[in-house]
């Protein structure tokens, strides 16, 4: 009888699985703890960056809630903390440009948003207040070329076509001004900012008509804007539109916290009711005026060229006395005055206060066709020769002038 036991055999052989299994798994552990692979480090880094991302943002959330409260200070700190958690964000480097912008540090905000513009090229905003700074650091055409881009990217926000057109108007580039406002005025007819600074550079242009008609749209689309208002008055009354100019100026008097005590809109007014031929109201306008505000040196000038015209010497004689004593470096006084002797005759003191007029003034003509005419009513053509000769050189001749105006040209007096 085999009294053999097979059962230790077969825990032999479990056995041996057992150990191999064990050293397959040893080595499977083994091999795990030699170190992550690189499609793991990349998983992680990429877990952690959105982690990171996730958490700047609540950051730069209480930045811009802080920024738009005025209080820079908060929000540079948090500002600063988004950034340390993740610096590749062109919004978080343009929020910081604008912050250095609110508190003068134009180094620190030029840095920061050519940061934003190297991150984000197609950033707008980024591009946007970039220019601002290249605006107010005085290199203007850099501060054109990058709001232009901005418009480029961000074609329906009228705010950069209107900045770009300021700055060139601002330096003196009117035909380059012209030509941006010719390439986008069909996206912006209904827009008021850009039709205002388009009647602005009109007006600059001496198309006055052109510009009350850009002005009219602007005011109609946006009554709020008391600069477009007034330059629509001013264009209107350089237009001849007379009658509308005063309705315009009558909607900003309401409109004013002075209302018809506004000094300049006063003034304005009396000016455009000598521009339309009515005098006298200009003069009863005027007289109040500077009855209520006697030292408005303009005002006093607007009135004693108004009493000139109605020939009201008491108030010239009153008016330039004024300017003078006001003002003593503008030629205005001395014209009026020289005006006042003239009428009463006296034609040696009116050349010599026309003379001082020229002076003070030489490039306007007004006073030496006053010179030259009170120097042919005192006897002495020679000297009014060579005074009209002046105004000729100038090259403003207009048709109606003295005829001796011609004849020193032809002479060659000087």
């Amino acid at each position: 009888m085999n009294n053999h036991d097979p059962r230790p055999e077969a825990s032999r052989h479990a056995l041996v699985r057992v150990a191999i299994l064990a050293l397959i798994g040893t080595g499977i552990l083994a091999s795990g703890c030699s170190g992550p692979t690189r499609r793991g480090i990349e998983a992680r880094d990429f877990a952690q960056t959105r982690f990171d991302t996730v958490r700047s943002r609540v950051d730069f959330d209480q930045a811009n809630q802080a920024f738009e409260s005025g209080n820079f200070i908060e929000a540079k700190r948090s500002l600063q903390r988004a950034i340390d958690k993740y610096d590749a964000d062109s919004d978080y480097w343009v929020l910081l440009g604008r912050i250095y912008l609110e508190t003068a540090g134009m180094q620190d905000a030029l840095s920061s948003l050519d940061r934003a513009v190297q991150l984000d090229p197609e950033n707008p905003d980024a591009h946007y207040f970039l220019a601002i700074v290249f605006e107010r650091i005085e290199r203007p055409m850099d501060a054109v070329d990058h709001y232009v881009r901005a418009l480029d990217l961000a074609p329906s926000n009228s705010a950069m076509l209107v900045a770009a057109i300021d700055v060139l108007i601002g330096s003196d580039l009117l035909e380059e001004a012209g030509d941006l406002v010719a390439g986008h005025r069909s996206a912006f007819e209904d827009d008021a900012a850009v039709l205002h600074v388009s009647g602005r550079l009109s007006m600059m242009n001496g198309e006055w008509s052109r510009a009350a008609d850009d002005l009219e749209k602007s005011v109609l689309l946006d009554d709020s804007d008391r600069w477009a208002m007034e330059d629509l008055a001013r264009a209107q009354m350089a237009a001849g539109r007379f009658q509308s100019c005063l309705m315009t100026i009558k909607g900003l008097m309401q409109a004013s916290e002075d209302g018809d005590q506004d000094v300049e809109l006063v003034r304005l007014r009396g000016r455009c009711l000598s521009e339309a031929g009515r005098s006298l109201e200009a003069r009863t306008t005027l007289r109040d005026l500077v009855n209520l505000n006697p030292e408005d040196v303009e005002g006093w000038i607007d009135l004693g060229l108004v009493c000139m015209e109605v020939e009201d010497h008491r108030y010239v004689f009153r008016a330039g006395q004024r300017v003078a004593l006001l003002a003593p470096d503008r030629f205005e006084g001395y014209f009026l005055l020289g005006h006042a002797a003239r009428c009463d005759g006296d034609h040696d003191s009116a050349v010599k206060l026309f003379a001082r007029a020229c002076e003070i003034a030489p490039h306007r003509v007004e006073a030496r066709l006053a010179l030259g005419m009170t120097h042919e009513l005192r006897g002495d053509p020679a000297s009014a020769h060579r005074a009209y000769a002046r105004v000729a050189e100038s090259g403003f001749l207009v048709p109606g002038f003295p005829a001796t105006i011609t004849a020193a040209v032809e002479q060659g007096l000087d």
